[in-house]
């Protein structure tokens, strides 16, 4: 292979990576700011934590559809709608104190998300066909990871009680538009071709979704709970915050390097020491929790190891799937992406009362546990590719 024809692959991703990132931003701001300006206008926590439970639910009732939306509208005609679209309810948002409408605009900007997320992410896994697939998936959520990162930092820079972070992802979400208009032709139809491979579509899901949701539930879990985990073993307020950006940091650094180690070894292995790094690193977590030079780097590491698992499993799945096969395979995992984000929280919520702090890891650990376990059992193989690298 020549270096011209080595370099395509990361050329080809460059731009829907930069089309998510940019629009990961958007989601970065709004997830934490809407949350923060429903809580200025005095509502309480359980009508807050419904309103934000709109978005996922959004994605969940929606994701189904896309399929059938690209039979009809292009892809990239899609994905700049939604993107547009956002940029609109944001805006409605801004102007509007309207609880009840902004139940109905959150579950729209869910819906429109999930649209931007399984395109881009089909085209992405199109894309990195090649001997550098795990590599470039994994720039792909280390990028996606430093556009969530870049959220609070907006909120942080304008203040509490200002618009301005809305102003920046609705800006952000109009920007998206413009490396999708640039990369328009390069885009994939995403329609079939002949026949779907049910069979071996399903013989990956069987065991991939699981590493999604688990994934799905440390980042729902995490993102809720990490800082009042931190709070309740006794630090500060000011590290608990800080514990959060680590986590997010790792998930920027630490993504990668296992991703070159899965075009290595092969995404399997690689996906088993990602779930299993997230199931040591919950169990770790109390202890290394009293030793502080300890806790600091386990918390970045194990935020890049344990999310790592989603593009590890994006990996495998889109090794030899193309067109609607490969669109239907993200579909799923952002059914299930949904989902776990949903009963994440209420789920280590209810290990956390019943355990104690400590019943945050724990409950990481017993999902990470559950899906090595369903892997071992299942000796999943990824059909027609198996071999001894694998």
């Amino acid at each position: 292979m020549t270096v011209s024809a080595a370099a395509r692959p990361g050329l080809a991703t460059a731009a829907p990576i930069v089309v998510i990132a940019v629009f990961g931003i958007t989601l970065g701001i709004t997830y934490p700011l809407l949350a923060l300006l429903l809580e200025q206008r005095g509502l309480p926590r359980g009508v807050i934590g419904a309103n934000g439970a709109m978005t996922p639910l959004g994605m969940v009732v929606s994701a189904p559809l896309i399929p059938r939306l690209v039979r009809v509208v292009s892809p990239w005609r899609a994905m700049a709608a939604a993107s547009v679209a956002i940029a609109v309810l944001l805006a409605v948002l801004a102007g509007s104190d309207d609880l009840a409408l902004w139940f109905v605009v959150r579950f729209a900007v869910g819906s429109c998300a999930v649209t931007m997320f399984v395109l881009g992410e089909t085209w992405i896994s199109e894309a990195a066909a090649g001997p550098r697939r795990g590599q470039l998936l994994t720039a792909y959520t280390s990028v996606m990871a430093l556009g969530f990162a870049v959220g609070p930092a907006v909120m942080a820079v304008a203040g509490d009680g200002s618009l301005v972070p809305l102003v920046v992802a609705v800006a952000c979400s109009l920007l998206a538009v413009v490396p999708l208009w640039a990369a328009r032709a390069r885009v994939p139809r995403m329609v079939s071709s002949g026949a779907i491979p049910v069979r071996g579509l399903l013989a990956r899901l069987s065991v991939l979704l699981l590493a999604v949701v688990s994934v799905a539930v440390f980042d729902g879990v995490t993102l809720q709970f990490l800082p009042a985990y931190v709070l309740g073993e006794g630090l500060s307020p000011r590290l608990a915050a800080l514990a959060l950006t680590v986590l997010l940091v790792g998930q920027v650094l630490f993504q990668y390097p296992l991703g070159w180690l899965a075009d290595r070894i092969g995404p399997r292995r690689a996906l088993v020491l990602s779930l299993s790094a997230g199931a040591a690193g919950a169990l770790a977590l109390p202890w290394a929790v009293e030793v502080p030079w300890l806790f600091w780097p386990l918390v970045a590491v194990w935020g890049g190891l344990a999310f790592a698992g989603y593009p590890l499993a994006l990996t495998i799945l889109g090794d030899g799937l193309k067109g609607a096969g490969l669109l239907l395979g993200n579909t799923a995992f952002a059914i299930v992406w949904g989902l776990g984000g949903i009963a994440g929280p209420p789920y280590s919520g209810v290990a956390i009362d019943w355990l104690g702090p400590a019943g945050m890891p724990l409950s990481l650990a017993t999902i990470w546990l559950l899906a090595l376990a369903v892997i071992a059992v299942a000796r999943f193989r990824t059909p027609g590719t198996v071999g001894a690298h694998r």
